[in-house]
């Protein structure tokens, strides 16, 4: 019995493993910068207070807990005192929306290229 392979199959996996390799290479490539630390998390509104020893903005990549743990995701919310912001310097205890669960204590990173 042979087996049939569907081109369209074939270039889809080499596309989806090319992907891969590009966010891992990327992934790579970008460092991480120490910008604060998880001062509380608010689970009703899924909300981190952070302070920061660093400046952080909208748009920004940022990453929250250890390796193997840890939470990546692009800051799009962001409040000082229960205002919005686009920009917070370091020293500012800001609440930033968050997709899920992070712990008193934990390390905050902006991701840069």
């Amino acid at each position: 019995m042979s087996k049939h392979y569907n081109l369209d199959d074939i270039l889809d996996d080499l596309n989806a493993k090319e992907a891969r390799e590009v966010q891992k290479q990327s992934t790579e490539q970008a460092s991480k910068l120490k910008i604060g630390e998880v001062e509380n998390y608010f689970s009703k509104i899924s909300v981190a207070a952070v302070r920061l020893t660093g400046p952080l903005a909208l748009g920004d990549i940022i990453e929250i807990g250890s390796e193997e743990n840890a939470i990546r995701q692009k800051v799009e919310s962001m409040q000082i005192d229960r205002k919005d912001v686009s920009i917070a310097k370091e020293g500012d205890s800001v609440g930033i929306l968050v997709r899920c669960k992070v712990n008193k204590g934990e390390e905050v990173y902006k991701i840069v290229k």
